[in-house]
């Protein structure tokens, strides 16, 4: 139905950084191709199971710098991580179950027949994390891990395994598909996947994830308010060992020095404030009280659609979930350490004023003497004050 097919298009219709509609009348953006594996109605489906806080689900790619994630050596590396070396069993793209090392080798030797080179500069395979949190059922994971990536890459071949510990220390076990696609497909044509293609990977998933029968939601930060993104797990380790990582290092010093000479930051994301009546406001935060004010009028008017067409349910959910992204502290991490920085510096003078005023030397007593007033008149003598002095016996 249209208004469906609508609601789709606003909630796909998302730029990476700007989070609005590409039209400016809510909701009006048209599906440009069919979403494959995705029926109609997603995008209300998701904004109502965030209304119900139900669980987000995860897509993320891994980010591997390393020469040995290159080539067909990458690859033969991350299969024997997430098959534990054997140990724990993998599946292929046509079904076919591996549960040694010899089987995953000739897996490999199947895919080097493709002209994968043992060596490369570039990475042939991409590796996909499907996750949800601790309490859903690992079954119901893999099957909807399955049934994603057979809609989603079947002209690629792939394999795949279950974990249902966690990959980094200090998270809980939770249940986890490690995907493995090989980035060209049988026409010749590379993935490039990017932030938009991920989250549209995620309601994919989350549709199969419901088929399972399971509750979650795929929606992005700023459909729920959330205006500060989750600290990287690799940053979080470097401050967990009392680390300052060098790249927020730089960002302090460089920030301290625009706020200190009043001028503006040569980082596109470090940008001098902006006067507001008694508050600086960062160009970010304006940004995202934009962005929250136009995602909550699409919410008001999504909501009036819904009850003047009868979805009386639907559209008490999304005035709920309006309510809620109202409520939603609103301040960027941007604007953050620009006031932690700004009270930081405002302090700093403050201690060096007072040092100031404490070492300035008294000189009430020598501005009196020195004062015109206080110089005798032409003929009139001066009377020194009587001097004490202590004679020897």
């Amino acid at each position: 139905m249209t208004l469906h097919r609508d609601i789709d298009s606003w909630f796909l219709g998302f730029t990476t950084r700007a989070v609005y509609a590409k039209k400016n009348t809510p909701p009006s953006v048209k599906l440009p191709t069919k979403r494959k594996g995705i029926k109609a109605g997603f995008g209300l489906r998701n904004l109502t199971a965030a209304a119900k806080k139900h669980p987000e689900v995860m897509v993320k790619i891994p980010r591997r710098h390393s020469q040995n994630s290159k080539g067909l050596h990458g690859i033969r590396n991350h299969l024997d991580y997430i098959s534990r070396n054997g140990e724990i069993p993998i599946e292929t793209h046509a079904g076919e179950k591996l549960d040694n090392k010899e089987r995953i080798s000739s897996l490999l030797n199947d895919w080097k027949k493709l002209g994968i080179p043992e060596e490369s500069r570039y990475r042939e395979a991409i590796n996909i994390v499907l996750s949800m949190p601790a309490g859903t059922s690992p079954e119901a994971v893999l099957n909807a891990a399955r049934a994603f990536a057979e809609e989603r890459f079947s002209d690629h071949q792939y394999a795949f395994a279950l974990h249902h510990e966690s990959d980094r220390a200090g998270e809980p076990p939770h249940p986890h598909v490690h995907l493995c696609v090989l980035i060209q497909n049988e026409y010749g044509e590379r993935l490039n996947p990017r932030k938009n293609d991920l989250f549209e990977w995620r309601v994919h998933f989350a549709e199969k994830l419901r088929d399972e029968g399971v509750q979650c939601a795929a929606t992005r930060r700023q459909h729920r308010g959330k205006t500060q993104k989750a600290e990287k797990s690799e940053i979080r380790a470097i401050r967990q060992r009392g680390v300052l990582p060098e790249t927020v290092k730089r960002w302090q010093i460089e920030l301290a020095d625009a706020l200190q000479n009043g001028r503006e930051l040569h980082n596109p994301f470090q940008c001098q404030a902006q006067q507001t009546g008694r508050a600086l406001i960062h160009p970010f935060q304006q940004k995202a009280d934009n962005t929250r004010q136009k995602i909550s009028q699409e919410y008001a008017q999504i909501a009036k659609v819904l009850y003047q067409q009868g979805y009386k349910t639907e559209a008490r959910l999304m005035s709920q979930l309006k309510k809620q992204l109202d409520a939603q502290p609103h301040e960027t991490q941007a604007q953050q350490q620009y006031r932690q920085i700004r009270q930081q510096m405002q302090q700093k003078a403050q201690q060096q004023e007072r040092k100031q005023l404490e070492n300035q030397p008294n000189t009430v007593g020598t501005q009196q003497d020195t004062h015109p007033h206080n110089k005798p008149e032409a003929g009139q003598q001066t009377i020194e004050a009587p001097t004490t002095s202590r004679r020897r016996r």
